[in-house]
């Protein structure tokens, strides 16, 4: 009886020790779903007629949603290309220089902003064509189904844990770009920085000035 007894623990025992062991096992694969980008090309055609006298609104109002988008997602230059033989090649020349300086005026740079040309031989109003390089950012495929998840004694990772966060990010990145690589740093505020030092040296505090408004007080009755 005592013998009997003995051996049901230790197989109670030995049962307690696999599970434990289960549990502990070092899941294998953990190389979660990631969304990526992939590059593509943004164009833009603007028709000009050579009897216009400088930028229409139309014009006007296409530049500046071509602007929006290449300082939002735009890498690369900012190319504008002429239709070179076509009828209206000088008028269209014209309108690229007002563009530039529409451009300029949208915030970018002059440094951004390149040129080209396309043959156009035998068209009477070829188009300017504005161009650059955006990315579209590209979601995993997540699998359908779960499984029986309670039949997986093994700890291992399953396809789905993550894909729909990553899907997720997919759809909420303002720039696909930064889900291949970060962005390079801006310049520091070397203005800025030489302020702070002049007022370190003379012994004054550095910290930024706060007004009334930024006490994060409720109210004052009852004070």
């Amino acid at each position: 009886m005592v013998q009997k007894k003995t051996m049901k623990i230790a197989l109670t025992a030995l049962a307690m020790g696999l599970g434990l062991a289960a549990c502990s096992t070092t899941p294998q694969g953990l190389d979660l779903p990631q969304p990526t980008a992939e590059a593509e090309l943004f164009r833009s055609e603007m028709v000009i007629d050579p009897r216009d006298n400088g930028l229409t609104w139309a014009q006007q109002n296409q530049l500046a949603a071509i602007a929006t988008e290449y300082k939002s997602r735009g890498h690369g230059p900012l190319v504008i290309s002429y239709p070179q033989g076509a009828g209206n090649e000088q008028a269209a020349m014209l309108a690229i220089s007002n563009a530039r300086s529409f451009l300029y005026e949208e915030g970018l740079n002059w440094q951004q902003i390149s040129g080209g040309a396309y043959h156009a031989e035998g068209q009477q109003n070829g188009a300017l064509i504005f161009s650059f390089t955006r990315y579209r950012a590209v979601a995993p495929d997540c699998p359908q189904g779960w499984g029986d998840m309670a039949s997986e004694f093994d700890n291992q990772h399953n396809a789905r844990f993550g894909c729909f966060m990553a899907t997720n990010l997919a759809a909420m990145v303002a720039d696909p770009r930064d889900l291949i690589a970060p962005r390079t740093m801006e310049t520091g505020d070397t203005a800025r920085r030489q302020t702070v030092l002049d007022g370190y040296r003379r012994g004054e505090s550095t910290a930024s000035e706060r007004s009334n408004y930024e006490s994060g007080a409720v109210s004052s009755v009852g004070n």
